[in-house]
């Protein structure tokens, strides 16, 4: 006989206890606008519940990314790019079944493995969650030093809202399939 997930209701938690989505903040608060992820989850985590959203900050090397989504069914990530385009553009991915685009993957880690190599590592690992979202924020000064630059500070509302729409959307729909 076939084992059934036990029901729960939209927003609740995983069987483990733990919530079914993660937002997790990525970035380096120390290098202007590559702190815009860890701006984001700062800004969210008074605003959600924690039993329907987990929020998450990962500033040291993304591989931990593996870590902080384990259990969770969904993941909105929310880091700082160099791809290129106009500073403050956002960009959003859906990286559940395909890879990130090449031209999004301009990192400005300071780390050895970016956002894009960790997502695709935990394919090949079968340690992605169902649904993976990715936010990226164009930047444009990743110097050391603190504070964002005007145009991505001038994004982070509408980015902080976006983020929390489409994580309630996640867990919504993950508690709806558990039914």
């Amino acid at each position: 006989m076939a084992e059934t997930a036990p029901e729960r209701a939209p927003g609740a938690s995983t069987v483990d206890g733990q919530p079914s989505v993660v937002v997790i903040g990525v970035g380096n608060a120390l290098r202007h606008d590559d702190g815009a992820g860890l701006e984001i989850v700062r800004r969210l985590r008074p605003r959600v519940s924690l039993a329907e959203i987990a929020v998450r900050e990962q500033e040291s090397e993304t591989l931990g990314l593996l870590e902080q989504w384990e259990g969770a069914e969904a993941a909105v990530l929310v880091d700082a790019i160099h791809s290129g385009a106009a500073p403050g553009t956002v960009h959003r991915v859906d990286a559940s079944a395909e890879p990130i685009p090449a031209r999004l993957r301009g990192s400005s880690s300071t780390h050895a493995v970016g956002v894009g190599e960790a997502i695709e590592l935990a394919r090949v690992l079968h340690r992605l969650p169902k649904r993976v979202v990715v936010y990226g924020v164009e930047g444009r000064c990743f110097d050391a030093g603190s504070g964002l630059s005007e145009e991505v500070q001038a994004v982070i509302p509408t980015l902080a809202d976006a983020v929390l729409r489409e994580a309630r959307e996640l867990a919504g729909a993950s508690a709806r399939s558990a039914l």
